[in-house]
């Protein structure tokens, strides 16, 4: 199975270059990666021609061979995918953003909030969004003063109290 690693935004110039977005916190493997896929499975590979990093926090431009201006129009809003092998491993305490997306959400009095649906890096740190039940979505920041802890083994996030955070969130 791949796993999620970019999200192409749009087209950068006029020779099929793409401006994408990392789904890792390890964006600098990007420089190792040979190929990109569409699907989840190994179906519609895509080689890498050049990489760099773009304009702006976090954005890469790509350029894949074979592809021009047109066909790069297609790949917008388009989520890319690796082998999990192509990954370097990671410390103990530092995980990718996939590996904690349908987590659930729970406070330290056991209540629910709800499971992980997406990451966003935000710079200094990242966003979990949360589904609830109902479909109601909400942001928490991944930081101490938020997070008590990932717990992998029972995959779930330990938050502390949050209450107010996701009222301020509510339109």
């Amino acid at each position: 199975m791949l796993i999620p690693v970019a999200k192409v935004l749009t087209t950068h110039g006029l020779k099929g270059e793409l401006k994408i977005s990392p789904l890792l916190s390890h964006s600098e493997i990007f420089f190792k990666i040979k190929k990109f896929y569409l699907h989840k499975n190994k179906e519609s590979p895509l080689e890498i021609e050049k990489i760099r990093k773009g304009p702006g926090y976090n954005i890469y431009l790509v350029k894949f061979k074979n592809v021009d201006f047109e066909e790069a129009q297609t790949l917008i809003k388009k989520i890319l995918y690796i082998d999990p092998e192509e990954l370097p491993a990671l410390e103990d305490d530092e995980f990718y953003y996939y590996q904690i997306i349908d987590f659930e959400v729970k406070d330290i009095n056991n209540f629910s909030w709800g499971k992980v649906k997406e990451i966003m890096p935000m710079g200094e740190y990242e966003l979990i969004l949360v589904k609830n039940e109902k479909g109601e979505e909400f942001y928490i920041p991944l930081v101490k003063e938020y997070v008590e802890e990932v717990d992998f083994n029972s995959k779930i996030i330990r938050v502390k109290d949050i209450k107010d955070l996701v009222e301020s969130q509510k339109i």
